[in-house]
This record gives structure tokens, sequence and C-alpha cells, in this order.
């Protein structure tokens, strides 16, 4: 299968005539890659988790209705089908492509979460990918709450946007959801589309996955509250080249650090977890010259903090929330005694802020204060000095 795109990676020297002869000589299997063997797509709720039923998926012969591929928006060159006997997929991944699909689905209901799980090299129970994000948006995050296997029965999400296998790393760089619409109306399968055959208006959107040749990055510890220094090791880059890491996706902020390969293309830098809601995060370091990529995932858990840090019973300080859920409500209580100081809404990155009054009956010394998401039911603890 012919790649959608070649991303910068991809060689740009003329190759003598011979060499180029040589090298179409060389079959396909030769060059690092992997395949993507299924897809399944389902309704979640707020935080990733599989709920309300509506499911599609690239299995023929089974319950759910199926998800259809196609290489262009109006799916005139589709990938699986027209028939449900057709709805598997074998698609060959190779290492400095990139590959976009166009992705329809039968119309059933409504909700405003969707999952996306990926699944590779024939293994499809246990998703490589899985994403969540709201209908109608861009914006997507990795999941590792309940979820698919590709035949519809419950497992762990993936908890990442990248798999490694076979000398690369396959980014999902992009990912959208829309509710049904005319157009594109029943683009894909018109005469076979079942069970609603006809020009009905389909679900549709898109995914996109870069192939990366692989590097290794590994980090000092599993999870981390934003502003936590976390160790970060890798090798396998070009000497000598500079590395920049991301916190997230791939050339959007926040840039997790910047550093420069040793003369082994090995380096190890130190740096503060960015700003991210609650969840797991995908790391990733890139090679500048080389283009590698290293992948690794770092889960974020919520923290409080107090400014100022200190106050006299009846003062006023502001309590910050990081690493929230997106979006959420967050109750913020005093500790001892224990009571609710009032609540405050995290942004898209799962940070809040709220001004509280220390409790006229609080006790002098180290409190806490205690953040309690109530759609994540995360907890985030900081301190305060009551004078």
């Amino acid at each position: 299968m012919t790649p959608d795109t070649a991303f910068p990676m991809t060689r740009s020297r003329v190759w003598p005539s011979l060499a180029l002869l040589l090298l179409l000589m060389v079959p396909l299997s030769a060059y690092p890659q992997t395949t993507l063997t299924g897809a399944i797509q389902f309704s979640t709720n707020s935080i990733g988790a599989f709920y309300d039923g509506q499911i599609w998926n690239t299995l023929g012969g089974d319950y759910w209705w199926d998800l259809w591929l196609a290489r262009n928006p109006d799916a005139t060159s589709p990938v699986n089908g027209p028939s449900d006997a057709q709805a598997g997929i074998a698609i060959p991944l190779e290492s400095g492509n990139a590959y976009k699909y166009y992705i329809f689905s039968e119309p059933s209901g409504t909700f405003s979460f969707v999952g996306l799980n990926l699944f590779f090299d024939g293994n499809n129970s246990a998703p490589g990918i899985s994403v969540f994000g709201a209908v109608n948006s861009p914006n997507f995050a990795p999941s590792a709450s309940t979820s698919l296997t590709l035949q519809g029965t419950s497992v762990a999400g993936a908890g990442s946007a990248s798999y490694s296998s076979g000398g690369v790393v396959v980014v999902l760089s992009g990912f959208d959801w829309n509710t049904a619409a005319t157009p594109p109306g029943d683009v894909c399968q018109g005469l076979a589309f079942t069970p609603l055959p006809g020009d009905v208006a389909d679900f549709f959107g898109s995914f996109t996955l870069q192939v990366w040749p692989a590097a290794a990055l590994s980090l000092s510890q599993a999870s981390g509250s934003p502003g936590t220094r976390v160790t970060l090791t890798g090798s396998g880059f070009a000497p000598t080249e500079t590395v920049e890491i991301y916190g997230g996706h791939i050339g959007a902020p926040p840039l997790f650090a910047t550093t420069t390969a040793d003369a082994s293309g090995s380096f190890t830098v130190a740096a503060r977890e960015p700003q991210h809601p609650y969840g797991p995060m995908d790391v990733y370091a890139v090679g500048v010259t080389s283009h590698k990529l290293g992948a690794a995932t770092l889960s974020v858990t919520p923290v409080m903090a107090m400014n100022p840090a200190s106050g006299a019973p009846g003062g006023a300080t502001t309590a910050y929330g990081l690493g929230f859920g997106a979006g959420e409500t967050v109750d913020i209580y005093w500790n001892n005694p224990r009571q609710l100081l009032g609540t405050a809404t995290a942004n898209v990155e799962g940070t809040g802020d709220l001004t509280i009054a220390i409790p006229a009956n609080a006790s002098p010394g180290i409190e806490a204060v205690i953040g309690v998401g109530q759609t994540t039911r995360a907890i985030g603890l900081g301190e305060i000095t009551v004078q």
C-alpha cells in the first residue's frame, strides 16, 4: 500500500541508477515496518471509559456496526468493504511515512465523547494505541480507562497514542470524529451499507499516523504531578544531534526539554514535568537530524499549590490545582477540621485556582489543603503553614 505522504525524514538525495536498481530489488519486508490490523471506535464518558454501547469496528461477522476506512474524504478510494465480509484491514506502515485515513460509520444515538483503539501485527485483543476526545473536536488524549478489544470485549486501554514494534514507532498525530451530517452523507458503501442502505447521513472523521525509526527513551519515574523534576534518558540517536522532548503531541507545546546527544547518541537530562491534564501523557524525544523517535508514558497526577504558602487564620490565600481532569470541577477542602472551602473549574490543561480563606479555627502549624476532582475522583494535596 502506498503511503499518503512522506514526512521530512524521507531521504531526498538522488540515487545513482545502479543504487536505485539495487534498492528496488530489496523486498518491502526488509524495511522497518509494522502492520495496522484493526480499529474500533466507541462512545466514552468524559474520562475515556467505554460508555453507552455505541461501537464500530473493522471486524466482519459480528454484532457491531462496521467502521469504514478510505484514503480520501469522499471515500472513492476505500480501504475496506463494501461488504461486511470485507471489513477487516491489514495495512503495512513503513518507517519514514505518514498515513491519513478518513473514517465513516453507521449513525446511531447521540454522545459527547468517542474513543479509538488501534491494533497491530495481528494482536487484536490488546490495543496498541488508545485515545479519546470530544465529538466535533480535533483534541484527543491517551486513554488507560476501561476500553475494548477489536471484538468488543472489555480490556484496559493502552494509555498511549504511540506503538513501538519492529524498529519503528507509530504515533497517532491526528484524530477527530464528527456528528452525522450530509455532506458527506453515505459516501462509503452506498450499495451495501447495512443496516441502513441508501443516502443517509454518516458519522465521519479521520486519523493520521506517522511512522518513525525507533530510538529509546526512559523516565526516572512512572508518575508525577506538573512541576515534578523528572530525569529522561535516551539512546540510539545520532551522535551530537539536538534532541527535542515533548510532553503530549510532537511539535506542539509544551516542550518538555531540549538537549544534545553525546558521541554515542545518548543523553540524560532532568526537566520539570509540564502542565497536562490528569491521566497518561505521551513523552516523545525527537532527533532533529536523524528523525529518530523515542517514546515513553508518564502518568500525570494532581497536586495543590498554595500562594502564599503561609498565613494567619482568617487570612486569604490562593489554591492552585494542577493535573486534574480537563474541564472538571474540583472541590477544595481544608483538612483539619475537614470543611469545604469552595470549588474551582479546571481548564483544558487540568489547571484551576480558587482564592480561599484560612479557617478561623485553624490550628498553628502545617495544614493540608485537598482538591478532589468530581469527574476523575483524583485527589491532589497541598500544604500551608498556619501562623
